[in-house]
């Protein structure tokens, strides 16, 4: 991540909204010295592209608060309008100093299924990200998923994962990540021809009027 993030520390007594019409964007940040938390601001320009390169609750960036607090951050939560989408609040969370700490993980699907290749069947992720328990340090841009070995009628769960060391699964095991069906041209092929075969069964013949 090569983003270079810097807020400056909300004056005391800003009123939010006079700030949206001057053209910057709330912000808090928490979690760097326990309850502490600071308010902050940052130009709704640079809000709104780093909105556009990183993923809530998924990418740690590095934030420097103007002649303050610096380090690494989640952005932990985004507020919008709920009538115009106007963007109202971000909220950072400082990963430095804790054990382990909650995020979302993206989901990396690898390999070419068995099922489809061979047998024309169709993959469907019922999933796309997983939230995990991790160290700061050790956080994977993604899990992959490798699914080349699945069939038709293969279901794949969060409990068959390979997961990168250090890393804690959240959701349920029993979770399903994907699942493997047979295509809805095969499906309709198969009740075409089960259709024609019951219509084919031999029957009694017809009597034939006597002469």
């Amino acid at each position: 991540m090569t983003i270079q993030l810097t807020l400056k520390q909300r004056v005391t007594g800003a009123q939010p909204r006079a700030m949206r019409r001057a053209g910057r964007i709330p912000a808090v940040l928490y979690g760097h010295r326990g309850t502490q938390s600071l308010a902050l601001e940052l130009e709704q320009r640079t809000a709104e592209d780093l909105l556009k390169r990183v993923t809530i609750n998924n990418t740690i960036l590095p934030l420097k608060v103007e002649r303050g607090w610096s380090g690494d951050v989640l952005l932990r939560e985004v507020q919008h309008d709920a009538v115009g989408g106007k963007l109202l609040h971000l909220s950072f969370f400082a990963v430095a100093g804790h054990g382990s700490i909650t995020l979302d993980l993206p989901l990396v699907f690898t390999g070419e299924a068995v099922g489809v290749k061979v047998d024309g069947g169709l993959l469907e992720k019922v999933i796309t990200q997983l939230t995990v328990h991790t160290a700061p340090t050790e956080v994977p841009e993604a899990i992959e998923v490798d699914i080349s070995t699945m069939q038709v009628g293969d279901m794949l769960y969060v409990r068959d994962l390979v997961l990168p060391p250090g890393i804690e699964v959240v959701n349920t095991p029993d979770l399903v990540v994907a699942h493997l069906t047979p295509s809805p041209t095969g499906r309709a092929l198969e009740s075409m021809e089960a259709a024609e075969s019951a219509t084919e069964q031999p029957g009694e013949q017809p009597a034939t009027a006597a002469g």
